[in-house]
């Protein structure tokens, strides 16, 4: 796609490749990929750039549910805004350095910069940013609590979670005993998955926080690396990747216990549920997203996207 076409947005499947630059658009009726676009070839025609970085590393992505797309570009300390509807990049905006996770609530975007420690928070309408908020080491996650309107970052490098609180404009830090990698909100609790390292070994842990008072409580170990976690709704189920040996495990969270564990050929990565019964996985080694069945608890498909595929948007 050369920014001159128009994209059907209907039930898409959208993977941002670090690796390439580029956008893998996949139709989920068929799961075929209609598209790929080239954010490198069509920033060049359509927007301006300060930034002398090479690469630009699209990395995570959010949906207005109209036709506008957000992409965070870790390696250019960028923000893209797309017309999904032209197929064009109709603005560009610089954030802090390394910005991985975004999400947006009430016209508000706000985007975790890993490596300045801030949030950057931008304007979803007027698309400018407003400011740069100072936060934890190497925030990583945002999570939002959109009925008690706070916003909670996970600090991967500083033991700790930050909470800005949207009605009071508060930033506060709690201090948590590990780095949290993800967090995932379902009423007044919130699962967490940490990384634990002891400088021997590496291993991971999931623990459940109550946010009325902050106090948690440990739900399982896991031996090695995890990256990401999926939980699906009002189930006690979640899955998270472990990226150093190349497994998606699953957890009845109730028990607590370990229900089972899938091999792929790679390393698992990003992880997203499509509301029914299948869960997408990205394998950023192999440049292949899985399609997991829930019901038979099996891979039953891979498609090759661009290469190091890391963030999944449903559309």
């Amino acid at each position: 796609m050369d920014g001159g076409g128009r994209l059907k947005l209907k039930e898409k499947l959208v993977v941002a490749n670090t690796g390439e630059d580029t956008l893998t658009f996949i139709d989920r009726s068929n799961m075929r990929i209609d598209e790929v676009f080239y954010l490198s070839e069509i920033a060049n025609k359509n927007v301006k750039s300060i930034s002398s970085s090479p690469s630009i590393g699209p990395w995570d992505m959010i949906y207005d549910g109209c036709k506008f797309l957000y992409c965070t570009n870790a390696y250019d300390n960028s923000v893209f805004k797309i017309n999904l509807d032209k197929g064009k990049i109709v603005d560009k905006l610089y954030v802090g350095s390394f910005p991985t996770s975004i999400k947006s609530i009430e016209n508000y975007i706000f985007i975790a910069n890993t490596d300045s420690n801030s949030i950057s928070v931008i304007s979803e309408k007027e698309f400018y940013l407003i400011e740069n908020i100072p936060v934890g080491g190497k925030p990583i996650d945002i999570e939002i609590d959109k009925v008690k309107k706070k916003i909670y970052i996970a600090n991967s490098d500083g033991y700790s979670i930050n909470i800005i609180d949207l009605k009071g404009v508060k930033n506060e830090i709690i201090r948590v005993k590990n780095n949290p990698i993800k967090m995932i909100i379902e009423g007044d609790f919130m699962y967490i998955l940490y990384s634990v390292n002891n400088n021997i070994l590496s291993n991971s842990n999931i623990s459940i926080m109550n946010l009325k008072d902050y106090r948690e409580e440990e739900i399982i170990q896991l031996k090695g690396i995890f990256t990401n976690m999926l939980k699906l709704n009002n189930r006690e189920i979640a899955f998270v990747t472990n990226i150093d040996k190349g497994y998606i495990y699953r957890v009845d969270i109730e028990k607590r216990n370990l229900l089972s564990k899938t091999k792929l050929v790679g390393m698992p990565n990003r992880i997203e549920w499509d509301g029914d019964n299948t869960v997408f996985i990205t394998d950023i080694s192999e440049d292949i997203i899985y399609l997991f069945d829930i019901e038979k608890n099996i891979i039953i498909d891979g498609i090759r996207v661009g290469k190091e595929p890391g963030g999944i948007l449903i559309i």
